[in-house]
């Protein structure tokens, strides 16, 4: 079933103690909502999660969101260029846009490219980051079949507090930031703003299919935030988030001329929280997000010669329900619309989603019990029914087995759909596929996992199986459906401690195949992982970190390979006083050149020297 040569050398690795590892050690009592739509203990879930803090996102050193997500188990990043160019993450093997991403419970996607710009998301708007691994349309619907990446902004606790950040480094890079949050009586607010601005890196190379221009391409970022809170009595509150970011990107498509895209990602809700009874929890929640994307090419900044956007409203009522001591239920339902504007003239512009779905957890004694079950009713495609089973065993304290089977599918895109034909010149044209079906994904693993104190350990088996997998030819022509998908690998994370020394890392080996042709799919690595050590002197936090990763194809045909690499990066954070921290980092030590995407650059080594001041 989960037959992998590397699967004997991970179990080794674990057995040795001296184990790669990248969950945070002090995550481990940490409550999670998106595992189960619930807020459940991380220690009780029956799924592959990852929870990182506000603390672990400003130790990492990581310059964007993309590359601290890259960091984590079973997660790969592919870029084309620098800072804040068009990226995407391949979550256990599977596509870019296989993986839902919520910010605040709230959807932010393209329903054209039919994935989230997570590169436009600064970490200064990040407090909180669950990361669920395989397949959640049994909770949320479609899109999730690789897991579900939620992102949390700060809120509003206790006495108002300030916090402020400033930076700069390699590359022309400053960012600058700021906030306020608390709570006035029966409010609760944060408000916070962030600036992010470099020169960047020139994006493409020589090995550029398209024309390649040798300068630098900047990259500009504004943030804003705002989430209130106001309890309107006990029992019952009611919500207001705000979210929005706009971001000018340059990028390499003329051979002399600039050319920028423009973006705007933006998400509201208003949410209605009340304890019915002792044991009924009622949450209702309107939402509206935006993603709009305008490009500029040749110079031409008077009109975009594209612009896309997406407009997506949602309803969501969700009704939790403890049964008994140790049970659970969630009942709920929502209606998605989602509408498309474009300067290309699509032959269809709107779709609607209506769904019901329900949740369930169950303790008995050694025994646990979790399972999910949706139908989502596409006003394109028709009713589609996902479910998801998990069962664990604690055999000693400490110790957890368990074992899940559940089913995903994931639904086209206007752009997979319905785009025109259109020539881009030099032999390249592009046109959908109205033939496309939905994807479908069935998914069975297995886990051990132990822990006892500051030492963790977790290994996880993963087998999932995609049918009509969706993939652009290799001549960037059309989309097609593959008609069989196979994926299977092992993560392995851990954890330890020595006094002020902490050794965590990761390891996953997998092997996403074409089942028709046996040929790798493009973009993912058969292995790759890191090793993180930390030390904590007096005030000074020293890091040192080293991320890896294998060869990797660039076509389905597995006649090229990019070559891989490993990247060591280094930091110190120094605290000044109680309030005042200066972080330092040198990233890429070894100014290593490589790839994630072929004909498109990475940065050198580079370096970022700021300070963080919070109360």
């Amino acid at each position: 079933m989960f037959k992998n040569k590397p699967l004997a050398a991970l179990v080794a690795l674990a057995c040795s103690q001296a184990a790669l590892a990248a969950t945070p050690v002090n995550q481990l009592d940490e409550v999670v909502v998106t595992a189960t739509r619930v807020a459940t203990p991380l220690a009780k879930v029956l799924s592959d999660v990852t929870v990182l803090g506000r603390e672990e996102v400003e130790q990492s050193g990581s310059v964007s969101l993309l590359q601290l997500l890259s960091r984590q188990p079973g997660v790969e990043m592919a870029s084309n260029g620098g800072e804040g160019k068009t990226g995407g993450i391949y979550l256990r093997g599977s596509n870019a846009n296989h993986t839902l991403v919520l910010v605040d419970g709230v959807r932010i996607m393209s329903a054209t490219l039919g994935t989230t710009a997570l590169e436009h998301i600064p970490l200064a708007a990040v407090e909180r980051i669950e990361i669920l691994r395989g397949p959640a349309s049994s909770l949320y619907g479609a899109d999730a079949i690789g897991g579900v990446i939620q992102i949390f902004t700060k809120r509003g606790v206790g006495t108002p507090v300030v916090s402020f950040n400033a930076g700069f480094g390699a590359e022309g890079k400053r960012v600058i930031g700021a906030g306020i949050s608390g709570k006035s009586g029966a409010t609760a607010y944060s408000l916070a703003f962030d600036h992010n601005q470099t020169d960047g890196i020139s994006s493409a190379n020589a090995r550029n299919s398209f024309s390649t221009n040798p300068d630098r391409d900047g990259y500009d970022n504004t943030t804003y935030l705002l989430n209130m809170q106001h309890e309107l009595a006990a029992g019952h509150s009611l919500g207001l988030n705000l979210y929005q970011t706009e971001a000018s990107s340059e990028f390499d498509y003329s051979a002399s001329a600039q050319d920028e895209d423009r973006i705007r990602l933006a998400g509201q809700s208003l949410e209605l929280k009340d304890q019915l009874a002792a044991n009924w929890h009622s949450t209702l929640r309107y939402s509206h997000s935006n993603d709009r994307a305008k490009s500029y090419i040749g110079g031409n900044f008077s009109s975009p010669a594209y612009a896309y956007e997406t407009r997506q409203d949602e309803w969501l009522w969700q009704n939790d329900v403890r049964l008994t001591a140790g049970q659970q239920l969630a009942l709920g339902v929502s209606n998605t619309q989602q509408r498309v504007l474009s300067s290309t003239a699509f032959t269809n512009t709107r779709r609607s989603v209506d769904a019901a779905f329900a949740s369930y957890q169950g303790e008995f004694g050694a025994h646990s019990l979790q399972g999910s079950l949706r139908i989502d009713d596409n006003s394109q495609f028709g009713a589609k029914t996902t479910g998801q089973i998990g069962y664990g065993f604690v055999p000693a304290q400490g110790w957890l087995l368990r074992a899940a089977y559940g089913t995903a599918f994931k639904a086209p895109t206007f752009n997979d759909l319905y785009y025109p034909f259109e020539d881009y010149g030099g032999g390249f044209t592009y046109q959908g596929n109205p033939n496309l079906k939905p994807e479908e994904a069935r998914n069975r693993e297995l886990a051990v996992q132990w822990r006892d104190g500051g030492r963790y350990l977790r290994l996880t088996a993963f087998d999932n199986r995609i049918n009509n997998l969706i993939q652009t030819t290799d001549d960037f022509s059309t989309v097609e459906n593959v008609a069989n998908a196979r994926i299977r690998g092992q993560t392995l994370e851990a954890a330890t401690t020595w006094g002020e020394v902490t050794l965590s890392g990761n390891l996953t080996s997998q092997r996403a195949r074409d089942s028709n042709t046996a040929k790798l799919l493009t973009k993912r690595s058969k292995l790759h992982g890191g090793v993180t050590l930390a030390w904590q002197q007096d005030r000074t936090r020293w890091s040192a970190e080293w991320q890896a990763s294998g060869r990797r194809p660039v076509d389905s045909s597995n006649s090229e390979y990019l070559a891989g690499y490993g990247l060591l990066n280094l930091g110190a954070d120094y605290q000044l006083d109680k309030n005042w921290t200066l972080n330092t980092r040198l990233t890429n030590v070894g100014d290593k050149a490589y790839e994630t995407v072929k004909g498109f650059n990475q940065a050198g080594r580079g370096w970022f020297v700021g300070v963080r001041y919070a109360q």
